[in-house]
């Protein structure tokens, strides 16, 4: 990578994910797109041009010395590849870059590390590049709302390091803040309970109706997000129905609110816990969803959530002092592990997606990450009148999956099977 080596440093505050990668661990996104017609490759090579100068500032890559891991610019253009396999990340095969473009027949494919965007700032990016294919493909200018466009005012929160910014800024006196969620110490870990043997991972993906899932929110006020955890819980549970080890979800919570930022396209969320307890586990469905909307209200105030991340903040701080990167990959990788520790699955939704007229020529959207150590992830992706919901695994065995499938069709939700097979996710080179 001789023509980056010279360049300046991009220093990174928010740098604990750069310390956990390891050979297992790539910590990768795969943003999947299906389109109604074949993929015209002239038209998607200017798309990802278009994308490139719009999205400039996350043309970087990825480097380490014996002090610390950085950035620097990277003046190569992105990858464009016509393939079904994933793209590696940092390395020759993406021009060293953090992100990579594919496509296949009917499929367009965004291979992205999780440390540089989280799944908010990759719909956002994904959004932009369907966007400009598809007005190319089809030859008109396509009415879709809150796109990124080529000729918009990039504002610094947009680029800037999110975390950086909010440690420097003053925190509110913000009195009478809640307590932070207390989480349960050794919750049940889907890879110990003996139904599954490490392999390779897998992930099985579903298209729902929007409407037959949607009827177990509308009761409660509740969000798409709260029902699959539930459903994710209870497919848990009829498995290991005697066990005294609890259920934990995890729910990813959105911080751009609570740091003011809009756009920011950094990973910056945090997590609210969903315990699936006897006392839950007794009431009605309904009153399930209640019960789990109140935690996630609660647990999201954003003056809560503003201390948390200033916490996280004097975490980083604490851990840009260590003076060596070995160090600090070992700092990193007590803090993960903790964090990994505390729930059983995870079930993330970052919201409807409004594509506008572009949702004549989408047919299916699918969101992946590496699920090494969590074990389960479920993904669910929504757009139109449908909803995409992707099962990630880290082991190729299936009790958890047709368990899920059975407690969607026990609760009359139909489902049509996208994919079963591989989970193929971008690895990250030289790091």
């Amino acid at each position: 990578m001789k023509s980056t080596e010279q360049k300046e440093k991009i220093k990174i505050f928010g740098a604990s994910d750069c310390y956990g990668l390891t050979d297992e661990l790539s910590f990768t996104l795969r943003l999947t797109y299906e389109m109604r017609d074949e993929v015209d490759e002239e038209c998607f090579c200017e798309a990802v041009h278009m994308l490139e100068e719009r999205f400039s500032y996350l043309k970087i890559s990825l480097m380490k010395d014996w002090h610390e891991f950085y950035y620097v610019e990277n003046a190569r253009p992105w990858v464009v590849k016509k393939t079904d396999r994933s793209i590696p990340l940092n390395g020759e095969e993406s021009n060293f870059h953090l992100l990579a473009f594919s496509y296949f027949n009917k499929t367009i494919y965004i291979n992205a590390y999780h440390g540089q965007l989280d799944g908010t700032g990759l719909f956002r990016l994904g959004k932009a590049l369907i966007y400009y294919y598809c007005c190319r493909r089809y030859g008109k200018r396509l009415d879709v709302p809150d796109v990124a466009l080529p000729e918009d005012e990039i504002l610094p929160e947009e680029y800037r390091d999110a975390y950086l910014h909010f440690y420097k800024s003053p925190l509110q006196d913000e009195r009478n803040v809640l307590s932070p969620q207390k989480v349960v110490k050794s919750p049940m870990k889907l890879d110990r309970m003996g139904l599954v043997r490490k392999g390779k991972r897998t992930t099985f993906k579903i298209r729902v109706p929007q409407a037959d899932l949607m009827k177990y929110c509308s009761s409660y006020d509740g969000s798409p997000v709260t029902a699959i955890a539930l459903m994710t819980a209870e497919s848990i549970y009829r498995l290991h129905p005697d066990s005294d080890k609890e259920i934990v979800v995890g729910v990813p919570v959105n911080l751009r609110p609570a740091m003011g930022l809009k756009v920011s396209h950094c990973n910056t969320y945090s997590k609210v816990f969903i315990e699936y307890s006897d006392r839950l586990r007794s009431k009605d469905f309904e009153m399930q969803g209640t019960i789990c909307r109140g935690t996630i209200i609660r647990y999201t105030n954003e003056a809560l959530l503003r201390k948390q991340v200033k916490k996280y903040c004097k975490m980083l701080s604490m851990l840009n002092l260590i003076p060596l990167t070995s160090l600090k990959r070992l700092a990193a990788s007590v803090e993960a592990e903790k964090m990994k520790k505390g729930e059983t699955a995870d079930v993330t939704y970052v919201g409807k997606c409004e594509y506008g007229e572009m949702e004549e020529y989408l047919t299916a959207m699918f969101l992946d990450v590496d699920a090494y150590g969590m074990g389960l992830e479920v993904l669910i992706s929504s757009f139109g009148n449908r909803f995409f919901i992707s099962l990630d695994q880290d082991w190729e065995d299936k009790p958890y999956t047709d368990s899920f499938l059975e407690v969607l069709r026990d609760r009359g939700i139909s489902y049509e099977v996208m994919y079963d097979g591989p989970n193929d996710i971008p690895v990250m080179k030289n790091i």
